[in-house]
């Protein structure tokens, strides 16, 4: 009965390859992917851009005119069809059961011999050993997905991604760094001269202000709009550190996320 109850255990928890298939059987055999083309155009385009990047231990935002290359892009829409099974998933089961299954056989084998545990205990390797052979027969006999259709969207044009050129210039007049918080921290606003600095002055004041708000919000406003995405407090410190690595790092609630 001993002996019954070790192989049904055994067979509960070393089905990887056969569960792989069921899902498989279940999910259907298509799988689609999309990618996205680009294709110069030739055409250049010249704008403003806001970034807020760190100068030694100061904020500063930097203002330029950037001209990047118009890229005609598209996307090409991939169906793939399935030749019997998900190609090469089947290393999973071999590799990990093939490594359950060797530890157990070698644990029990042991005990076995020096007589200090019961050989019964070796049938439980013995559906490990099953579900490998029938993985690795697998592996062998599912073919790569066979590409069955693909459609193109309508092509439209975007900046390049790599500018060709910068220019620095003068921030706006009304340019300002504005952290926000909670109902009772902020906003704090600090005005950002030509050259994007803020005084030192301010520049301790925003410190202390994202140093002391667990969900402080960092955003950059000029010419009647923000100019910048919102630099929560974490990602402020990671980037801080990130460009000078001699600043303190980054708080200790911030480490796991």
């Amino acid at each position: 009965m001993s002996r019954v109850l070790v192989v049904v255990l055994a067979l509960s928890a070393s089905s990887c390859g056969l569960l792989l298939d069921g899902a498989y059987l279940i999910s259907g055999k298509n799988s689609y992917k999309d990618v996205e083309q680009r294709r110069p155009t030739g055409q250049q385009q010249t704008a403003p851009e806001r970034r807020l990047t760190f100068e030694g231990p100061r904020v500063r935002v930097v203002c330029e005119d950037v001209t990047r290359g118009v890229d005609r892009v598209w996307s090409v829409h991939k169906t793939y069809e399935h030749q019997g099974g998900w190609y090469q998933v089947h290393w999973l089961p071999v590799l990990l059961e093939g490594i359950i299954g060797g530890g157990l056989a070698i644990g029990f084998g042991v005990k076995c011999g020096d007589g200090s545990g019961d050989c019964n205990l070796m049938y439980a390797t013995i559906p490990f050993a099953v579900d490998v052979a029938y993985s690795l027969i697998r592996l062998l006999t599912i073919r790569p997905p066979k590409l069955v259709d693909k459609s193109l969207t309508q092509p439209h044009t975007d900046a390049h991604p790599t500018p060709s050129a910068k220019n620095t210039t003068a921030c706006e007049p009304d340019m300002e760094i504005v952290a926000t918080a909670s109902t009772s921290g902020g906003p704090l606003r600090l005005r950002v001269d030509a050259s994007g600095w803020i005084s030192d002055q301010d520049q301790a004041q925003l410190m202390g202000f994202v140093m002391g708000y667990r969900d402080a919000q960092v955003r950059v406003f000029g010419n009647g709009k923000q100019q910048v995405p919102d630099l929560n407090r974490c990602t402020f410190f990671r980037e801080r550190q990130s460009l000078d690595p001699s600043r303190p790092p980054v708080p200790a609630d911030c480490e796991s996320r």
